[in-house]
């Protein structure tokens, strides 16, 4: 009887979820161009990867991946500790940090790749108003290009992840934080002792869902910049597309793939086994 109840959900995951990543492995052993036959390679495709640029794209996602999530989850448990104190303003807060999310975004990337435009873009037009010019290439220096990006990423998923961390904090007795004032604990270290104790699991599961979302983000860094200027924002996903469909070598697209997924699972592994063991 279970067995037949799970059934379908196993069959689905199988055929959508089984089906690719086996297929995506076998062909990360194999030579493709995108037409004709797929051959056999061997380890091949893996060590042609390491001198493709492959080390150089990964660093650069952890990089943005890191950065991506460590200001969502820093901006996301401020504003959601604020609309929980009930500050003034707060309904109207709880819809206006989650538009962004909502958006769609390609659309997104695109205006905010013509706000960071030099002279007549967004940015530099605010930032030339208060003295500071206005003829910064933010997306065209190669050194500052990951940057605006991360800003974008940050701006259009805070929302998310503020929506959870609320959900977490208003669970919490009102009664821990009146028995708190009455020991004369302050704000902050209420926040600290009370709050973020509490929410730790919720925070943990944000933080690593944030951190394989980014990792994996293609739209909008694509959308803004398209990997460019030459390489240096071409994260592992557009480094995969780029090698894909452009380069047409799917076999060295696959494994970079394949490893780029092995890491994150090792990484959501690691990260949950952590979380357990500190609620424990």
């Amino acid at each position: 009887m279970l067995l037949a109840t799970i059934a379908p959900a196993v069959l689905l995951l199988a055929a959508f979820l089984g089906v690719p990543i086996v297929e995506g492995i076998r062909l990360s052993f194999s030579q493709w161009g995108g037409t004709g036959p797929i051959t056999w390679a061997g380890l091949s495709n893996y060590r042609s990867m390491l001198g493709a640029g492959f080390t150089s794209s990964l660093w650069l996602t952890v990089k943005y991946s890191v950065l991506s999530m460590a200001g969502i989850v820093a901006i996301a448990t401020g504003l959601a500790a604020a609309v929980s104190g009930r500050v003034a303003g707060s309904r109207l807060y709880r819809v206006i940090w989650f538009l962004p999310g909502i958006a769609p975004v390609a659309a997104v990337a695109v205006f905010w790749s013509a706000a960071f435009q030099p002279v007549q873009g967004a940015a530099d037009a605010i930032l030339g108003a208060i003295g500071l010019g206005n003829t910064h290439a933010w997306l065209g220096t190669p050194d500052q290009a990951i940057y605006p990006t991360v800003f974008v990423t940050i701006w259009t998923s805070v929302g998310f992840a503020f929506l959870l961390l609320l959900g977490a904090m208003e669970q919490i007795p009102v009664s821990l934080y009146e028995a708190a004032r009455l020991d004369g604990a302050g704000p902050l270290r209420i926040f600290t002792s009370v709050t973020m104790p509490l929410i730790r699991r919720v925070f943990a599961v944000v933080a690593l869902l944030e951190l394989i979302w980014t990792f994996n983000g293609f739209t909008t860094i694509w959308g803004m910049t398209e990997g460019g200027p030459g390489y240096s924002t071409s994260t592992l996903p557009i480094f995969v597309y780029k090698e894909a469909f452009q380069q047409t070598d799917f076999g060295v697209a696959s494994s970079m793939a394949v490893v780029g997924g092995a890491i994150l699972v090792v990484v959501g592994l690691v990260a949950l086994r952590l979380s357990r063991h500190g609620s424990s």
